[in-house]
């Protein structure tokens, strides 16, 4: 049975009206980490629950003040005008099948005691090449969840024909959510399916189509400033090491060149 080492931030839970789970952790592209993290930074929402687990990855992190901490998901709340949200975010995700069960079911413990009916996981659809125009597919539990979700316009259901699985906690919160009777929906957008790519374009699509469904209103000019920084970074850490350079478009000749069916959600 996985270990998990639970933090509460409440003495009381607090009171949502009819609460949805959007998740965001760390996957293919990074691609709902980054949306979700986006989220968190612009609606500063308040930390309800942080926890640990012995299967998150065999490591401590820096935080931002440069202080080490061990890996951690995180949920937290904000208030809404007509409906409240709940954010699942963290650094890392179980490593075996038996934790990424006990995990959703202790995240779907958490949030179903706050009234949550209703889940959006997000991820990333890997492909084999870099995408230009990245679109997104939804995944849903039910087909009353694609009438709702179809009115808003900008994802795509048909899906079958291009992955087989979802994988990880994005999959097993909604499979596992839907045995409970709680809706739910996967965002998934198209990206560069290579360990070293950072989805930020395919983060705000994701989060356009997230903030006609929560109501709210973004800037994501500043995301991509946040991009533009990345990549900034990247050719300066670059400048020095034209090997490097070289090593890494042959490493994305070679993953391009590569057979190996690369569609897949993380």
């Amino acid at each position: 049975m996985t270990k998990f080492i639970i933090q509460k931030n409440f003495k009381k839970l607090p009171i949502l009206r009819s609460p949805i789970l959007i998740e965001g952790l760390p996957g293919m592209g990074q691609v709902a980490k980054i949306a979700v993290d986006f989220l968190i930074d612009t609606l500063k929402p308040t930390l309800l629950y942080k926890i640990h687990s012995y299967d998150f990855w065999h490591s401590v992190y820096f935080n931002e003040s440069g202080l080490l901490e061990l890996p951690a998901v995180c949920i937290y709340y904000k208030k809404g005008k007509k409906q409240d949200i709940l954010l699942l975010a963290g650094d890392d995700q179980p490593n075996t099948p038996r934790a990424s069960y006990e995990f959703a079911e202790k995240i779907i413990d958490f949030v179903q005691e706050l009234g949550c009916q209703e889940i959006i996981t997000l991820g990333g659809l890997g492909l084999p090449a870099e995408v230009k125009n990245p679109k997104v597919f939804g995944a849903v539990t039910s087909k009353n969840v694609i009438k709702k979700y179809a009115k808003l316009g900008g994802v795509n259901f048909k899906l079958n024909n291009k992955i087989e699985a979802i994988v990880g906690a994005s999959g097993l919160l909604l499979g596992l959510a839907q045995l409970r009777g709680i809706r739910g929906i996967a965002l998934l957008a198209e990206t560069y399916g290579h360990p070293t790519h950072l989805g930020f374009m395919e983060a705000k699509e994701l989060l356009i189509q997230l903030q006609k469904i929560i109501g709210v209103s973004l800037n994501l000019k500043d995301l991509d400033k946040e991009s533009e920084e990345y990549k900034k970074e990247q050719m300066q850490s670059n400048d020095n090491s034209g090997q490097e350079i070289g090593k890494l478009q042959k490493l994305k000749t070679q993953f391009q060149e590569n057979k190996t069916d690369s569609r897949y959600i993380g």
